[in-house]
């Protein structure tokens, strides 16, 4: 690569850097509060909530259908208007949801930009890098989005804790961050498959493994996105800034850990990286299950506290998903779609899981939500286990 190539591909990659920062801050407002805001605002039950996350799942299971008619436009203007859209649904949210059932409609708009972004972001980072080194761009870029959490949560744990601000305030900031997130992304410019016409869909029996090992996360991502929060608010009675300062010191660990799990990445191999997280999970939900009924209450929390954390630095390593693909993909015009299609793969169970584990939690008690996790984990080591 010529120098003046060289500088180019590191500026696009700067602006796409502060793009993703300036995203994750936004989020990191609205999806640290977004559990307590439910709670404290329509009082809803753990199997209504299950019902809200399926549906705001149902984009994820629809994004290929999403994608596939924007195949011949350029990345860079889809993510624009994604995140446009996922500014729209953050403002809804706050202005425009009298009812549950309204909250839960912008929560769908919110969910299509954001599940287009995040397909997005993950081609431009293959785009951005080469071969053998792409998890360590992965890694910086789970960093970035570590601190764009750190600085939402410490907003919301100021704002509503310190302050006495109201969400409305704290989710138009939220808005606010992701359209300035959104103008920096037009300074990106595309690279390689990113500009060119791509196919609009691709389900070959030859990615079945990655399409597999992307079913398996979805189980294992909404359990623990919806529930593992839901059981330390509900149960341990955690109130919206205490959950914010776990998120705020989640996102720190994050930051200084995800480079790392990205370069392990690139030095390890998908398959023993995800074959170690597979273990590390099993552990936590194991902790989740029986911590409150087989350890000293004094410890419970601070115990169920730092199952949390590691299990948000394990979710990074889902980028090794990607970079297995890179790996094997036929063709470049081949990877965002097939990106699309195992995220929709992905959210077939994403829509099912929060709702089944919700009457779980009702029927029979949260720790057999995580006793059934468990299970999950085993299956996830023997997919792993075949890469």
């Amino acid at each position: 690569m010529s120098g003046t190539a060289s500088r180019l591909l590191r500026h696009r990659t700067a602006f796409f850097l502060v793009s993703t920062l300036l995203g994750a801050a936004g989020t990191g407002i609205f999806f640290s509060s977004l559990n307590n805001f439910l709670a404290d605002t329509y009082d809803i039950t753990a199997s209504q909530r299950g019902l809200v996350e399926t549906i705001r799942e149902i984009p994820g299971m629809l994004l290929f259908m999403l994608m596939a008619p924007l195949a011949a436009f350029r990345e860079a203007w889809i993510l624009f208007s994604a995140l446009f859209t996922v500014a729209a649904g953050i403002a809804g949210v706050a202005f425009l949801s009298s009812d549950v059932i309204a909250v839960t409609a912008w929560l769908f708009v919110w969910s299509v930009g954001a599940h287009m972004a995040m397909t997005l972001r993950e081609s431009f980072c293959v785009a951005f890098s080469d071969p053998g080194r792409r998890g360590s761009l992965f890694g910086i870029v789970r960093s970035l989005r570590s601190l764009g959490a750190i600085i939402g949560a410490a907003c919301i744990w100021a704002g509503i804790g310190r302050l006495g601000l109201g969400y409305g305030v704290l989710y138009l900031g939220a808005a606010v961050l992701t359209v300035l997130s959104a103008i920096f992304v037009l300074f990106i410019q595309d690279r390689g498959h990113t500009g060119i016409r791509r196919k609009p869909f691709v389900f070959k029996r030859k990615y079945g493994l990655f399409y597999l090992l992307a079913v398996l996360f979805g189980v294992r991502k909404q359990i623990f996105l919806v529930f593992g929060p839901w059981v330390l608010i509900r149960i341990f009675h955690q109130d919206a800034p205490a959950m914010a300062r776990l998120f705020l010191v989640s996102a720190a660990v994050g930051m200084m850990v995800k480079p790392f799990l990205g370069k392990l990445i690139d030095i390890l191999g998908e398959r023993k990286v995800l074959m170690g997280d597979s273990l590390v999970l099993l552990l936590i939900c194991g902790c989740y299950g029986l911590a409150e009924s087989s350890l000293p209450e004094q410890i419970v929390l601070p115990c169920l506290f730092a199952c949390y954390i590691v299990d948000d630095c394990l979710f990074s390593l889902r980028s090794a998903h990607v970079t297995y693909l890179s790996s094997i993909v036929d063709s470049p015009d081949e990877l965002t779609a097939s990106i699309s299609t195992s995220y929709s793969v992905e959210h077939v169970v994403s829509v099912v899981s929060p709702a089944a584990a919700g009457l779980v939690w009702v029927t029979w008690g949260y720790p057999w939500v995580f006793f059934i996790c468990a299970v999950v984990a085993v299956m996830m080591f023997g997919a792993s286990s075949r890469i």
